[in-house]
Order: structure tokens, then sequence, then C-alpha cells
């Protein structure tokens, strides 16, 4: 039986995604269809098919007049991202402590143990996609078709903040200990989904979001102790 090939709207959407996520499509640049066109081989009604949905998960903008462009992601975008996702992911914690099944818990052990090699080798794509996929199990095993989306949409968000802040190491920011902190909350929190702990899962996931907030802060707040010597 021949397999199904997906519709090429599904293609483009993929494809364009990646772009933004790794910043190729830099925030607020315009989107050029015809060169989306020319680049991915797709047709115009699939890519504005794409482009579409994007809008839909707040990555890109469309404006009467003047097209699509990558959505910017301003400071406040940053406060309420992170206030929202404290109180989504939180509550995702509790009912997948509650609701997750076998499978889910040996897909979150499998991805995160991908994710230890990808800091390992400093592939900073993989390690964005690998920290998603870990979270949208988390977000799949509520079985709360809602509060998966709501999440879904936040984590897109938050993919391409994580690969703005860790495709380039600062010199003052110990990326290696904050790796072994990531991945040790996964471990923290599997162990807690295992033994259905709903409050230690709560926990955990609040502290994580810290972390993940902590990188953020660090980035978008360079030290100037390298600019001491100037004055």
């Amino acid at each position: 039986m021949l397999k199904k090939q997906a519709p090429l709207s599904e293609a483009a959407y993929r494809q364009i995604k990646d772009q933004i996520i790794t910043l190729k499509l830099r925030p607020g640049a315009p989107i050029d269809e015809g060169w989306l066109i020319e680049f991915l081989s797709i047709g115009r009604t699939p890519i504005r098919e794409a482009l579409f949905r994007l809008v839909a998960e707040d990555l890109v903008e469309v404006s009467p007049g003047r097209g699509f462009s990558v959505r910017h992601l301003s400071l406040s975008d940053l406060k309420d991202l992170f206030e929202t996702m404290m109180i989504m992911e939180r509550a995702a914690a509790a009912l997948a402590a509650r609701r997750i099944k076998k499978e889910s818990i040996g897909c979150l052990r499998d991805t995160n143990r991908e994710l230890k090699k990808a800091w390992q080798k400093k592939d900073f794509l993989q390690v964005t996609l690998l920290n998603s996929r870990f979270h949208r199990t988390i977000y799949q095993a509520t079985e709360n078709v809602f509060l998966n989306s709501y999440l879904d949409t936040l984590q897109n968000q938050a993919q391409r903040l994580a690969f703005l802040c860790f495709s380039k190491e600062p010199t003052d920011f110990d990326i290696k200990s904050h790796a072994e902190l990531a991945i040790k909350d996964h471990r923290n929190l599997i162990a807690a989904f295992e033994k259905g702990d709903e409050g230690a899962a709560v926990s955990l996931i609040g502290e994580h979001i810290k972390l993940f907030q902590s990188r953020v802060y660090d980035y978008a707040s360079p030290s100037l102790k390298h600019l001491e010597l100037i004055t």
C-alpha cells in the first residue's frame, strides 16, 4: 500500500515555520511570497494556506496592503509569555501526572536522552526541536484538547526564543551548567509522572520555566563587564 503524501500546504507550513524558528526569517521581516514559491518549489495557494495557519499561531502577521511579516517579540511579550507559561504549564503538569500513559513516559525518556546528546554536540536546532517535543508530549498527556491547543501556540513562541538565546553562546553564561540543569529537571519530571505525584510535577515545571526565563533575561540584558576596560 502506497504511503499517502502530506498536502503541499503542510510541507510549506513546516518549512516556513522552520525558517522562522531558526531566525532565517527574523522577527519583523517581511515575507516575500514570490521568494517562497521559488525557494520551496510550491505553488502560491499552498504557500498562502501555510502563512494563514502561521498567522493563527501568532508567528506571522498580515496587514492590508503590506502582506505578511514575521511577528515581533517585544519585552512586553516576554512578560506575558512567561506569566502565561507559568500558569498553563503548571496546569498541564498537574493533569499529566493524573493521566499520562506508559507510552508517553517512554517518549519523554527517549526524547530527553536525545536532547542530552544534542546539548553535548551544541546542536542548538536539535536542542530546540527536542525540547519542544518533550513539552508537547506533556501537553498531549493532559488529554485536554483546549489546553493542548493553547500551550502548543505558546510553545511556538518559546521555540524561536530558545533558538535565539541558545544559538549564540555568551561569554558570561555557563551554558553547560544550564544544559545539565534542564536535563535533570526533565528526569525529575519523568519520575514525578511515573509516581503520579501531581504536587512534585507542578513544582518542578515551575522551576523549569524559571530556569528558561533566567537564560532569556540573561540574553536580553547582557553583562557590561567586557566594557569596563574602555573607561
